[in-house]
């Protein structure tokens, strides 16, 4: 099924694209100029969940490099981002002066990062779900997210305005395929591992330019 969505996607850019590859101890992630290769020889038995991403570059940086394209990685957190981040010169300022990438969705691994880190400053537990609910309430613009928890080894997806789909065997994809539901927007939507399936966990407040009333 990963081979068929990919092929699927791709056709929505392929500039950069990559797989992230889930075991039972670890996060892999590989990261290619162009298309994913066809040999997927560091993916063994002991891989659990495989996800992907293709790009089309939304940001002025056009040149492919390791550390611009998706996932975005910070500590324990990994998300890929189809979309545009609105609010981006307001996060850099507000949450993140420090953070040198230029691309908008970075801001997004390294903004779960810094809320896990004061839930932990402030001697709360870590709530995953919490970190990502208010996160996500932050955001404006248009996103489809995949967001994975690298320590638990959770995956998370949640929408607003970009679109995303789900089936009832645990795949998600932008472009839907036989079976695949639209996610509802403002719902963040957790795996089920063992039953392979999606079940909602938390909801958030959409900020999307698309709405009217």
């Amino acid at each position: 099924m990963f081979e068929v969505l990919y092929e699927a996607n791709k056709t929505r850019g392929n500039f950069a694209s990559s797989v992230i590859a889930i075991g039972d101890d670890d996060l892999y992630v590989e990261k290619f100029n162009g298309n994913i290769p066809k040999d997927y020889s560091y993916i063994d038995e002991n891989i659990t969940y495989l996800t992907g991403h293709v790009q089309a570059p939304t940001s002025a940086e056009r040149e492919w490099s390791y550390d611009t394209s998706h996932p975005f990685e910070s500590l324990s957190w990994s998300i890929c981002h189809n979309g545009i981040i609105t609010n981006e010169k307001d996060i850099r300022e507000t949450y993140l002066p420090y953070i040198e990438n230029p691309v908008d969705s970075s801001l997004i691994a390294n903004l779960l990062q810094l809320f896990t880190e004061r839930r932990v400053a402030s001697g709360r537990d870590i709530d995953p779900v919490m970190v990502i609910e208010s996160i996500l309430t932050i955001l404006k613009g248009t996103f489809a997210l995949s967001i994975i928890d690298s320590d638990t080894g959770e995956v998370y997806i949640a929408r607003c305005g970009s679109i995303l789909h789900y089936d009832d065997k645990g795949n998600f994809s932008s472009l839907p395929g036989n079976g695949f539901t639209e996610l509802p927007e403002g719902n963040i939507m957790v795996l089920d591992k063992e039953n392979r399936s999606w079940r909602q966990i938390g909801e958030f407040k959409i900020s999307s330019p698309f709405l009217f009333l």
